[in-house]
């Protein structure tokens, strides 16, 4: 429309130009022609306008003669005024007609100065023989010509007063069009403006793994601390409910806090740029912030003697480890740092306690201890802290440790005991072992060591010396240990999922078993009447120590964690652990985009490293609430079974690879796959490695489970479960699922699998001699099974033979928005370009298979609307009713190969938004030289079927581990490597009505507009807009008694600046305006 309103102008102005140019030449050239051809005077132009006026003062008809060839009429030889006036009238029509016709072919770009004579034309471009002029004559022809002109229109006959109307109304019509032209050009560039200004925002992120610090109580146990990478989280004890958050920013993660000793409000902390911020954390206002100069990894505070000022040990990592004591004074002490180094070790230190306000410093490394013991005590000054350091080793690896001061006892001998040997330390150790190491009065062993060993400058020893009591339960690392209050229990925790605490008096355990996962962490309350435990599912969990029972249970995004020391490194193996970026199953509920189903493991521990788990439950995640709605298994799992196999191994759980739901939300179909380890398959070696590797894929065992939502408890419930959906019946194996998708418009699902076939499965009444089987609450019960299947081969000429035992190398699906076309991709293990075939879903059968899109590096298929979009070396947009290529965009990933890349790179399309997303992995080289780590992050984009250029395009830290469109909304859900959710959706201008055109002339929006004869239509037919202008007033036929609104009366109507009335009240008053009745009704 922009482009069409100054075409239409310039035309308009060019005609009108080139029309008056010719008038001009014409009557010059019949002055001209009538002075040589006559050399007769006659009245002068004014005496004969004059005497035409008075003797023919009522029009009349046309001549009825008909002009000759010369374009001389019959009639031209009469002389008489009333002759003359109608041979000129019918040559006047016939000229009109002739000009505008020789005005299309050209544009004339100068106009010769006006002359006009009292002499016309006719069509052919000859002169009517008029009596002729003389040169003296023209200067007086053009004064009486002005004069004319200014005359009053009295003097005009009645047709010639009717042209100028009609002229002055075309005009008028003219100067319309031109308004209404520019009106519609700028809605439309308004239109282009706002669809230009569409920007997408990128929400914040949710969930992340809480960091493995201990929890933290405030003094009155009403709330619970804890930390994740970005933020400080505040979590109310009483109702599990996230309470406050202290973000750190984007430049870094956190790495430690503590709370302050003096004002319990009050927390430090750490993050990895070196920065330590002092936050008011029931506010959350920062009251100040100092640069460490280096990374705090622990952090424990202390009073300062004799003061209400905090000092800070904190443990320091960077090319090596140090222990150092801080005190950070606030804007009143002028916002400066004290600083004491205490220890330097090249030892890894993994955990710092100190005691009794700062004399004693207790150390965990690798496989040793260490106990710093303060020489000055007397001494209050911060320069003034000096300790003694004593090391023993340990012969299994530490896992963690706790130390308990015990008031001494009462002693006759106390006058002559020394200051220092009146302090008893108890310490418990775990090791790897599963073994609890309990040391009573470390300090007097030591000072028993230091007799025995006087002038010996080694001050390590061996912990077997110090013949310590061994607690031993675990059978595996022991997570923590923690002293009770009293000092008579020990509470300890590990893999097994139990509770242990220990009664030191009689040394019997006592068990709470069956937890949700593994231990890493116990603390107890400040007042003892509470445990802790963080558990390695990224949940934390408060139990009351007489019931022990769950008071509190605050729970992250469970889904797969990823070490940093499992990231990819700059070697040329590197790429051979990227199956820990493989795709985790994630579905977005289709009645509430707010709630999102994954698959997690059942734990994490991060005392194993253990690389990728099973992923063998599902879990709900609120994003509305920030906050998780449930978990419940999928497949078969050890949570209430020792998971031991007889050779000590853990026992592997099944996988589950797929998650989808149906299109209303009321069924989940989820696949899980469970392949023997190699360690159980010794039996089968029969000394050939690839012929032992497929007897144990042959055991595959694969799952197709339908689930149907239980409303009364928010769980999934069983309803099918079909074993082996793709089966190799030559060879009796199962075949992988290489994907599942659900038909958009019914209760259904889609598979395609390893061997070379598309199945559909749909729900079926159950009936019993045709009765309709029914459940518990009278509700009909369904049977899931095989609808139709659709054999694909990897050849389309049949005149090749058959290669059904070429497997391929992955397989997508994807259905049309009304389902009536399935698309299958194929990829090939092998470098042929693969195909896609196209699925009547009403016939099963094979309509089309696109061979022009290269497939080999298949990552993603989906639709929308009449578009395929294909997810491979490029970024493919097929038009499917043309059947024609839409665009297509290659794409580059660093650092990764286009075959790794494949189960990394992630699709999703959302049908409602008309958009489709792209995340693509990047691994890239870091800054610094010392790490070979590779940085990791992923470029989404957002693309719609009309452009190549995307509609947004970001990066975000971390591999994107799922992508999923909102379904009843436009946008996306992303879940990244770090368990963070995040999510995209466009922004949302103000809500607002369509604004009226400006209200200038009443008569201007109702007028009928009239074409004049003289006017070409070929000139209209040119001017789109003209058309509706120049048609019948659409308006014309309505009665004077129906009530005509316009916008701002409709805006009135929804908008009084009151309280909205309800909606009956609205729907009324908006009738009631079309009606035209004054009637309105207010707001309740």
């Amino acid at each position: 429309m922009s482009d069409a309103a100054p075409q239409l102008k310039r035309k308009s102005e060019d005609v009108a130009a080139q029309r008056k140019a010719k008038k001009q030449r014409r009557s010059e050239a019949a002055a001209r022609s009538d002075d040589g051809r006559n050399g007769v005077d006659t009245s002068t132009p004014s005496a004969t306008t004059t005497h035409k006026s008075k003797t023919t003062p009522k029009p009349k008809k046309h001549s009825k003669s008909t002009p000759m060839t010369n374009g001389v009429s019959q009639d031209a030889t009469n002389d008489t005024p009333a002759t003359s006036q109608k041979t000129k009238k019918l040559r006047e029509q016939q000229n009109g007609a002739a000009n505008h016709v020789e005005s299309e072919p050209g544009i004339v770009e100068t106009q010769t100065p006006s002359l006009e004579v009292n002499g016309e034309t006719d069509g052919a471009g000859h002169h009517d023989r008029k009596p002729p002029s003389t040169p003296d004559l023209l200067p007086a022809a053009e004064s009486v010509e002005l004069r004319q002109k200014q005359e009053d229109t009295s003097h005009l006959s009645k047709k010639e007063l009717n042209k100028k109307k009609k002229k002055e109304r075309k005009e008028k019509n003219r100067a319309a069009r031109k308004e209404l032209t520019m009106t519609e050009v700028a809605d439309s560039a308004r239109k282009k403006k706002a669809k230009r200004s569409e920007e997408w925002l990128t929400s914040s992120s949710q969930g992340g793994w809480f960091l493995s610090t201990d929890p933290v109580f405030s003094p009155d146990e009403k709330y619970l601390i804890l930390a994740n990478l970005k933020s400080l989280r505040i979590y109310a004890a009483e109702t599990s409910l996230l309470a406050n958050v202290l973000p750190i920013g984007d430049t870094g993660v956190l790495t430690a806090f503590a709370l302050s000793s003096t004002k319990p409000n009050q927390v430090y902390v750490a993050d990895s740029t070196g920065m330590v911020t002092l936050w008011d954390w029931v506010s959350g206002k920062k009251i100040g912030q100092w640069d460490a100069g280096a990374t705090i990894q622990h952090m424990a505070v202390i009073t300062r003697p004799e003061s209400d000022e905090d000092f800070v040990y904190c443990h320091e990592a960077g090319d090596g480890h140090s222990i150092s004591v801080r005190a950070f004074y606030t804007k009143s002490r002028g916002s400066r740092t004290e600083l004491k180094q205490l220890l330097e070790t090249s030892s890894a230190i993994h955990d710092v306690q100190v005691l009794l306000q700062g004399r004693y410093v207790v150390l965990a490394s690798d496989d040793s201890m260490t106990v710093g013991k303060r020489v000055k005590v007397s001494k209050t000054a911060l320069q003034d802290f000096e300790y003694v350091w004593r090391e023993f080793k340990f012969s299994k690896r530490i896992t963690t440790f706790d130390a308990f001061s015990r008031q001494p006892q009462g002693s006759d001998k106390g006058k002559q005991v020394a200051r220092d040997q009146r302090d008893v330390i108890d310490l418990a150790v775990g090791d790897e072992a599963g073994v609890v190491l309990l040391f009573e009065d470390i300090l007097a062993s030591f000072a028993a060591i230091e007799s025995s060993q006087k002038g010996k400058k080694d001050k390590t020893d061996i912990a077997e010396g110090f013949r310590p009591k061994r607690l031993h339960w675990h059978r595996d690392a022991v997570g923590s240990v923690k002293w009770s209050l009293d000092g008579n229990y020990l509470i300890s925790g590990g893999d097994e999922t139990v509770l242990t605490i220990w009664q030191l008096a009689t040394g019997q355990p006592q068990h709470l078993p069956h937890l949700a996962a593994a231990i890493e962490k116990i603390v107890v309350s400040p007042t003892g009447s509470a445990y802790a435990l963080t558990l390695a599912n990224n949940s934390v969990i408060v139990l009351s120590t007489t019931e022990l029972e769950a008071k509190t249970n605050v729970i992250g995004i469970q889904s797969r964690r990823i070490d940093l020391e499992q990231m990819p490194k700059e070697s040329k193996s590197s790429n051979a652990h990227l199956y820990i970026f493989d795709s985790v199953p994630l579905a977005v509920n289709p009645t509430n985009s707010s709630e999102v189903f994954f698959s997690v493991p059942s734990s994490q521990p991060r005392q194993k490293n253990e690389g990728r788990r099973s992923e063998s439950y599902l879990q709900t995640f609120d994003l509305a609430n920030q906050r998780a709605r449930g978990r419940q298994a999928l497949t078969r799992n050890n949570a209430t079974e020792p998971n031991v196999a007889p050779d000590g191994g853990r026992i592997k759980e099944p996988n589950v690879t797929h998650v989808q739901t149906s299109h209303d939300g009321e069924w989940l179909a989820t696949v899980d796959e469970w392949v023997p380890p190699r360690a159980d398959s010794g039996y089968l070696n029969e000394g050939i490695p690839e012929f032992n590797e497929q007897e144990r894929l042959h055991r595959r065992e694969v799952h197709l489970k339908i689930w149907r939502r239980d409303r009364d408890n928010s769980q999934w419930k069983l309803e099918a479960r079909i074993d082996a959906p793709h089966f190799f019946e030559d060879v009796c194996s199962n075949g992988r699922v290489f994907d599942l998708v659900a038909d958009p418009t019914a209760a259904g699902f889609a598979t395609v699998g390893e061997d070379h076939v598309v199945r559909a499965w749909r729900p079926k009444t159950r009936l019993r001699d045709g009765v309709v089987v029914r459940g518990a609450e009278k509700e009909g019960l369904v049977t899931w099974s095989l609808d139709c299947s659709v054999e694909i081969s990897d050849k389309l000429d049949v005149t090749e033979g058959s290669q059904q035992l070429l497997p391929p190398r992955t397989s997508r699906l994807a259905y049309s928005a009304d389902a009536s076309v399935l698309a299958a991709s194929v990829s090939w293990d092998s470098e042929d370009a693969g195909v896609t075939h196209l699925i009547d879903t009403q016939t099963a059968t094979i309509r089309r298979s696109l061979t022009e899109i290269d497939v080999t590096a298949l990552s993603g298929l989906g639709f929308i609307g009449q578009y395929l979009v294909v997810v491979a070396d490029a970024i493919t947009v097929w038009d499917m009713v043309s059947d024609q290529l839409a665009y297509s965009i290659p794409i580059n990933t660093a650092g990764i190969g286009r075959l790794d890349r494949i189960p990394l790179v992630r699709l999703a399309t959302n049908e409602s938004g008309g958009t489709f997303a792209v995340s693509l992995p990047q691994f890239e080289k870091r800054d610094s030289p010392a790490s070979r780590i590779k940085k990791a992050s992923s470029r989404v984009s957002i693309y719609n079927t009309d452009r190549k250029k995307p509609l947004w395009s970001g990066s975000f830290p971390g591999i994107t581990l799922a992508l999923a469109s909102r379904k009843s909304e436009r946008g996306y859900v992303i879940l990244d490597s770090f368990s963070c959710i995040k999510t995209l959706s466009p922004s949302a201008g103000r809500l607002q009505l369509p604004t009226p055109p400006p209200e200038e002339n009443e008569e201007l929006q109702r007028v009928s507009y009239e074409v004049d004869e003289d006017e070409d239509a070929d000139e209209a037919a040119g001017r789109p807009l003209a058309n509706l202008l120049l048609s019948e007033d659409l308006t014309q036929d309505i009665g004077h008694d129906e009530h005509v609104f316009n916008m701002q009366d409709l805006q009135n109507v929804l908008n009084d600046g009151s309280v909205p009335p309800p909606p009956q009240g609205l729907f009324s008053n908006v009738l009631a305006l079309i009606g035209g009745r004054p009637h309105k009704v207010a707001a309740a």
